[in-house]
């Protein structure tokens, strides 16, 4: 790994690297641009930093609810110190799932939540396989969220 390369661990329920989930907005951007990842744009409530690879979400509070990464050449995305983006989709839901208490998990290749710890899988292609020349299935993006977005994605599907 190089060294100017950023590592984010995704850690359940405190966030991702230096974003932490219930932190102000303004907070989460001053550490992206710490790390060198300024703003780049913003709709409503969702700020874009690094080509889009990292995405955060408010709540109605302006509190991070959720971030969303996906793989580039600058930062490593690690859940239990392993990369996410290095490890096939399949593998990476199995390691989830065996931290996971909510019970047993289906594998879903479009999207899944895992509900107690609050990590997203979002859309399983090889093309999003960076590391691995397009040789393995992995996941588009990684998040990590607050019960405020599970409360919120339950809503939206009706589930509240």
């Amino acid at each position: 790994m190089d060294d100017s390369m950023v590592v984010v661990d995704l850690v359940p329920h405190v966030g991702a690297g230096p974003i932490l989930l219930g932190s102000p907005r303004v907070q989460a951007r001053q550490a992206l641009l710490a790390l060198g990842f300024p703003l780049e744009w913003s709709r409503g409530s969702v700020d874009y930093f690094f080509e889009s690879a990292i995405q955060t979400q408010c709540g109605p509070d302006d509190r991070i609810s959720f971030i969303g990464l996906s793989c580039h050449e600058r930062f490593t995305v690690r859940y239990q110190g392993r990369n996410v983006f290095a490890l096939p989709a399949a593998q990476l839901f199995a390691l989830i799932a065996a931290s996971e208490e909510s019970g047993a998990h289906t594998y879903e290749p479009c999207e899944y939540c895992f509900p107690d710890q609050v990590i997203t899988l979002w859309d399983e292609d090889e093309q999003y396989d960076r590391l691995g020349n397009e040789s393995n299935p992995v996941w588009a993006q990684v998040g990590v969220g607050s019960q405020a977005y599970v409360a919120a994605i339950g809503a939206v599907r009706g589930k509240v």
